[in-house]
């Protein structure tokens, strides 16, 4: 009965031992964060195609001030849907066992930019097809990202993967060309300019097209 007794006290003392190393497991993965990039809260994913010569700040997709590249090729811009946004955080989370190239340029084309509820940016990142290399902002994305299947997802999401950078200068520029504005017939003055904010929604109506409702 004695021997009874200790087996018995041994076995209970061994389950919440285990319990006790079960719930210290739980909690700690309760308090990790995301291992997907981007970690921080979002409301929208949007992918750009971008000539990047276009701005004297730099080839970035994003800038310090959360205003976006100028050269921004409005025509092709894209709204990801939930289930596209959750394939491409899977890509840009996960290791591939493919090797990068080593060139020495870095002359991004493509970006996706997230943003919040309020259309504020709250991270980004741009690639260069030409020379296999990113940047994300913040960090934390990985370092051997699925190029060919990144440049698969532009693909499928309808945007252009063209040859140089030169097709995509043109391609801005056309879009450009089309879009003077035109000046006020003669004996009118000219509206003011509507001022916006930085990273309004992209897929707003423009206020300067929209006719008011009556």
């Amino acid at each position: 009965m004695y021997h009874f007794g200790i087996l018995l006290v041994n076995t209970v003392v061994h389950k919440m031992i285990n319990l006790i190393a079960f719930l210290f497991i739980a909690i700690a993965q309760a308090n990790e964060p995301s291992k997907q990039w981007p970690p921080a809260p979002f409301e929208h994913c949007v992918a750009y195609c971008y000539d990047f010569s276009q701005d004297s700040r730099g080839s970035a997709i994003t800038f310090p001030d959360g205003s976006l590249h100028k050269g921004v090729i409005k025509a092709t811009t894209v709204r990801l849907s939930e289930v596209q946004v959750t394939k491409l955080r899977a890509l840009l989370s996960t290791d591939s066992k493919t090797e990068h190239g080593d060139v020495d340029c870095y002359d991004p084309h493509h970006a996706f930019v997230f943003y919040d509820a309020d259309w504020k940016v709250t991270a980004s990142i741009d690639v260069c097809f030409l020379c296999d290399d990113y940047v994300a902002r913040p960090e934390g994305a990985s370092s051997l990202v699925d190029l060919q299947a990144l440049e698969a997802f532009f693909r499928e999401v309808g945007l252009p993967m063209l040859k140089d950078s030169s097709n995509y200068t043109a391609l801005y520029q056309q879009e450009q060309s089309t879009d003077i504005p035109q000046p006020p017939p003669e004996g009118t003055d000219p509206e003011p300019p509507v001022s916006g904010e930085l990273n309004d929604d992209p897929f707003a109506p423009d206020p300067a097209t929209t006719s008011p409702k009556k």
